[in-house]
């Protein structure tokens, strides 16, 4: 008698524990992804607007930024210490909490933040091509941008804003489909990068 597998929808392939050979993070690659995610065009977004449209004082915004990175860094260690030790997912993680079916709806609601921030940062990836592109056709000759095709616009798009938007998404697309050796690599090299033309503005 073949004996039927039990059917669960409490486990799948999505959340199971982390293989310990996958476990490769030290605290220099945690450290670097923490501070890829702060130092981001985004944060640096954010803080102009409160320095420059609504005018606060230049100590308020400074202090805030960094008390905001701290709050950030101290919570996110908090959730992902348990996670990176125990190699544990955090819908998983949420159980011990708040139990199978509460961990369920905040994780869904963790998810919608996550896929709200790939379409922001997808959206000033492409925004910056695009302005490189149009900067770089300017520069060769400055009545090019006045052709037509470069007026033809389809849901508020020109050709070179679907250029650096379907670009965007391929280039998305390769690294994540390459695995978390390569993003690892990439979120090592960024934040260096980040950090020595911080240091140079400086």
């Amino acid at each position: 008698m073949i004996q039927q597998k039990e059917k669960s929808n409490l486990m799948n392939w999505e959340i199971v524990s982390v293989n310990p050979n996958n476990k490769i993070w030290n605290w220099k690659d945690l450290f670097c992804y923490w501070g890829s995610n702060i130092q981001s065009i985004i944060g640096f977004s954010l803080i102009a607007s409160l320095y420059l449209v609504y005018q606060l004082n230049f100590f308020v915004v400074f202090f805030g930024s960094i008390i905001g990175a701290l709050l950030v860094y101290f919570f996110s260690n908090l959730i992902g210490k348990p996670s990176q030790k125990h190699g544990i997912p955090f819908p998983v993680f949420l159980r011990l909490s708040m139990g199978v079916y509460g961990a369920r709806y905040v994780a869904i609601l963790r998810g919608l933040v996550g896929v709200f921030m790939f379409g922001v940062q997808t959206y000033f990836i492409s925004k910056s091509i695009g302005y490189l592109i149009r900067i770089s056709l300017f520069s060769l000759d400055s009545a090019l941008l006045n052709k037509d095709i470069f007026l033809i616009f389809f849901m508020g798009l020109n050709f070179i804003d679907w250029f650096s938007l379907v670009f965007t998404l391929w280039i998305q697309y390769l690294l994540f489909s390459n695995g978390q050796r390569l993003i690892k690599r990439i979120i090592n090299f960024s934040t260096l990068f980040v950090y020595f033309g911080l240091i140079i503005f400086l």
